[in-house]
């Protein structure tokens, strides 16, 4: 018999895509004209910063820390990282972030003719354009950004409005003087690599049974993905130029300032987009933004049951706010501790 691993092909299906553009589906910053091209101010974050804010979830004896991270950060920006290093080194566990991938049980002949099937699922159904189906407002507001980002990309005016977004949303962002590199992780999971903690996936897995079909029927979706496109332009004029300011107050553990600059959060555009379609239904594909936390909390309290002690990784989008993931914890009975202001936080080695 197989082992599921052999079976289970995480492939870069089409909804990876919709779970990696949340960094702009986090806020809703006011919305400038749609008729002028903001100039992203430089940003840059100097020295050493003491270090991000840490939760502390607990019962029984076991601890979990929660470091909460965000994305976009200026690059080159240096955090104090050894507190978090000395936690890591003496736990037994590290999850990653929360997410979603999709599986498909198929060997490897399965694997090599799902590729050709997936070739058009980023382009809009009908040969249709972004300027077909986007209203003259956000067409316009779209069309100012891609002029100044990606003037010389043809063809992603035949995109779909997600995927359109990812693509402007990556080339606004190398030219921003930030980073969505992902740096804070790959610091932890190195440290994690040195000390030979477990590092733990806390996706959501969506297995298709038939990821052929799954993926032609999706190229005939017709999907409300309008407002991803409207929270990647806002990213872009709003949310680049807050940047620094969001950074120092993540690096500097100041969470009256983070809770204020994300307290426009709202549900995932993205994910939504999605979510709500007739597909989504039929391949078990619906309540994604459910389904990922119940994911994300199902895999911490396993940890919190098995490990003494364990790091976790959670957007701050994700801790904040009133549906915030900690909170599904505190109502399964884990006792929650926010972190003391930087000035009085007291060593916890």
């Amino acid at each position: 018999m197989q082992k599921a691993s052999r079976i289970r092909h995480i492939t870069a299906f089409f909804l990876t895509t919709f779970t990696g553009l949340c960094a702009f589906g986090q806020t809703v910053p006011a919305r400038p004209s749609p008729n002028s091209a903001v100039t992203l101010a430089p940003v840059a974050v100097s020295g050493v910063l003491p270090g991000p804010a840490l939760w502390k979830v607990s019962r029984d004896g076991h601890v979990m820390w929660i470091l909460g991270i965000t994305s976009p950060l200026p690059k080159g920006m240096q955090w104090e990282s050894s507190r978090v290093e000395h936690l890591i080194a003496s736990s037994q566990q590290v999850l990653k972030p929360p997410g979603m991938e999709i599986g498909a049980k198929v060997g490897f002949w399965g694997r090599l003719f799902l590729i050709p099937s997936m070739i058009g699922l980023k382009k809009l159904p009908d040969g249709e354009t972004l300027q077909q189906v986007l209203p003259p407002d956000l067409y316009n507001r779209w069309l100012v950004q891609k002029n100044k980002y990606l003037r010389y990309s043809w063809d992603v005016d035949r995109l779909r409005p997600t995927f359109a977004g990812e693509k402007l949303y990556s080339a606004a962002l190398s030219r921003s003087g930030l980073t969505d590199d992902h740096a804070v992780e790959k610091t932890v999971y190195a440290a994690a690599g040195r000390d030979k903690v477990s590092v733990t996936d806390t996706y959501y897995l969506l297995m298709l049974d038939d990821p052929r079909g799954a993926a032609k029927q999706f190229k005939k979706v017709t999907m409300n993905d309008q407002r991803c496109l409207g929270n990647a332009l806002d990213a872009i004029d709003q949310d680049f130029s807050q940047a620094t300011e969001r950074a120092n107050a993540w690096a500097t553990g100041d969470l009256r300032a983070l809770d204020r600059i994300l307290s426009a959060r709202q549900q995932d555009a993205c994910l939504s987009a999605i979510d709500g379609t007739d597909f989504a239904k039929k391949i078990g594909m619906a309540d994604l933004p459910s389904r990922i936390r119940q994911a994300w909390i199902k895999a911490a309290e396993a940890t919190l049951t098995h490990d003494s002690q364990s790091v976790a990784l959670l957007p701050m989008a994700r801790i904040l706010g009133g549906n915030g993931y900690l909170k599904g914890l505190q109502a399964d009975g884990y006792i929650v501790q926010s972190p003391e202001p930087p000035a009085e936080t007291n060593a916890d080695r």
